[in-house]
């Protein structure tokens, strides 16, 4: 088929949402194009992409396992990135929560915590204010939240790979099975490997059981249930201007982790 308004609105779509889950994403292309062939639709938007550098990348919430398609760049560098409107104590605060998922253990951070660093940081930042931008931030698919804790998001994830390699390189983890960067995942108690959760579920449809993909231990059942952050779009109201999404870059120092 050729490159048409279908395909244009579909990225836009996935433009304006910056991560849109694959559902959505099916009942749009399922609209417009009569069938669910996600996969060619997606491959013939990422050949028109490719001479912009660009890309539709399909990333899991390491949380609840949902399938996104996210746009990002193919060229990425040590810079973190992010839309002008945030202030720079906002971008502080969120990168100090970068640093502090990436080296902990466990690959979150409680809610309280964020809130109390606001009266740590260099520059002025207000809880509510701090409060606001967090919640902007899962909306955004930047930062993952459950239970009272904030995770790495799928767009960070994508967008922002390149810039957690070359910043904390010594604390990145490798997922067992599908051999991707992972943020939080489950940990073996006996060998220490970490396997994304929803790779070690489809893991453990074909074994019978939940077991470690390394050494075959034991590992206890993980509740994946999580609360997904959608908002409504009409296709008749996507009209997205490529200048929207233009980024200003902010670079930040390694932070060593605090316990």
């Amino acid at each position: 088929m050729i490159y048409g308004k279908e395909h244009k609105m579909v990225l836009q779509a996935i433009m304006h949402e910056g991560a849109l889950d694959e559902k959505r994403g099916k009942e749009l292309i399922s609209k417009l194009f009569g069938h669910e062939n996600t996969a060619h639709v997606l491959n013939e938007i990422n050949a028109k992409l490719q001479p912009l550098y660009m890309i539709v990348k399909c990333v899991n919430c390491e949380v609840t396992g949902q399938l996104y398609w996210v746009w990002a760049s193919t060229v990425q560098d040590k810079i973190a990135n992010f839309h002008p409107e945030f202030s720079q104590a906002q971008l502080t605060l969120l990168r100090t929560i970068y640093s502090e998922i990436v080296t902990s253990n466990n690959g979150h951070v409680s809610s309280t915590w964020c809130l109390n660093l606001c009266s740590t940081l260099n520059v002025k930042l207000s809880k509510a204010n701090a409060e606001e931008f967090l919640y902007e931030m899962v909306n955004r698919n930047w930062l993952a939240c459950k239970n009272g804790k904030y995770y790495m998001g799928v767009r960070s994830i994508v967008e922002l790979l390149q810039y957690f390699k070359d910043t904390y390189q010594d604390n990145l983890q490798t997922c067992t099975l599908c051999k991707q960067v992972l943020f939080y995942g489950e940990k073996c108690d006996q060998c220490n490997t970490t396997t994304h959760v929803y790779c070690l579920e489809n893991y453990a449809m074909n074994r019978g059981g939940l077991e470690c993909p390394n050494c075959h231990y034991p590992i206890s059942q993980h509740s994946q249930s999580g609360n997904n952050n959608n908002s409504s779009m009409d296709i008749d109201e996507i009209n997205i201007e490529m200048n929207e999404v233009t980024q200003s870059s902010q670079r930040r120092s390694k932070r060593k982790h605090k316990d």
